[in-house]
């Protein structure tokens, strides 16, 4: 009998972008708190057994869209080929006085019978204790979204769709996962906004001047430049692998992006044993005047 040896990835999950996002998809911790109604938890695969050519298949059209598009596919995989639930709709536009007023992430039945109104959203956003033109802390790299806006739209409007459109819906969920970045000298507030859940995932911001920050506390590592839709999981890579960066390059690349482009920069530092090389830290490298941009 072959074993993994102790601490080493299997080969699926090495090798497999989207085995290691559905996994994260699925069991990374919720963005937001939800009450024990809304906790209602469906089937966690063993991830050795999920078809990884199938789930890539199916994914593979979703991996020319925006992130939020990709995760809503890894979401729907889960519930359809994983959990066997029944979708009754998918992207339901609903209607009022000939106008469209909405749309409906996902509508299903789950294994009592019971239809669900789910909404699914995946969001990144950077804490910035100061004062901006937001009137949020919790701010998008691109500083047009925030968490509370989310929030309202999602809660106020979105899932409140269902009541009047769909009467035959008996649990209306969120599903929202993500991460939250600070910078390394201003911690998270002690009070966190309604609904943020007091356990989501964290990564940290530097602006570009402070760089070398990564460096200073990591000691040597390797780095990777994160491409949308590729946000999700944790960087995972072979030492060999063309896209890792040293330090100088590493710069090198983003101090010729930020002389065009105001854009945040989404890198993952990573450390290598052996033959695998791991992230140890997610950090969105931002512009001098961000978030004023």
């Amino acid at each position: 009998m072959n074993h993994q040896p102790e601490n080493q990835p299997s080969q699926n999950v090495l090798q497999s972008q989207p085995l290691r996002d559905l996994k994260w998809a699925i069991s990374s911790p919720s963005l937001i708190t939800q009450s024990s109604e809304e906790q209602h938890l469906f089937e966690v695969p063993d991830f050795q057994t999920v078809d990884v050519l199938h789930l890539e298949n199916y994914l593979a059209p979703y991996s020319h869209f925006r992130i939020g598009t990709y995760f809503e596919g890894l979401v729907l995989y889960w519930l359809e080929h994983i959990c066997r639930l029944k979708i009754i709709a998918r992207h339901q536009q609903i209607f009022e006085a000939n106008q469209t007023i909405g749309e409906i992430d996902i509508l299903f039945e789950d294994e009592a019978g019971v239809v669900n109104h789910w909404e699914i959203a995946v969001k990144f956003y950077l804490y910035d204790p100061g004062e901006n033109h937001t009137g949020s802390h919790f701010v998008g790299p691109n500083v047009k979204d925030t968490f509370e806006k989310k929030m309202r739209r999602l809660f106020g409007f979105q899932l409140p769709l269902s009541q009047a459109h769909f009467p035959e819906v008996t649990r209306r969920q969120a599903f929202v996962k993500g991460m939250i970045f600070y910078h390394p000298d201003h911690p998270a507030p002690t009070r966190l906004p309604e609904k943020l859940s007091p356990t989501h995932l964290r990564g940290s911001w530097l602006h570009l001047s402070e760089l070398s920050r990564l460096t200073a506390q990591h000691g040597e590592l390797r780095f990777l430049i994160r491409e949308k839709p590729d946000w999700l999981s944790a960087a995972l890579c072979s030492k060999t692998e063309n896209r890792l960066l040293g330090f100088n390059e590493l710069q090198q690349q983003l101090e010729t992006h930020f002389q065009h482009n105001h854009r945040p920069i989404l890198i993952s530092a990573l450390t290598c044993q052996q033959s695998v090389c791991r992230e140890v830290e997610r950090t969105f490298i931002v512009s001098e005047s961000w978030p004023q941009i």
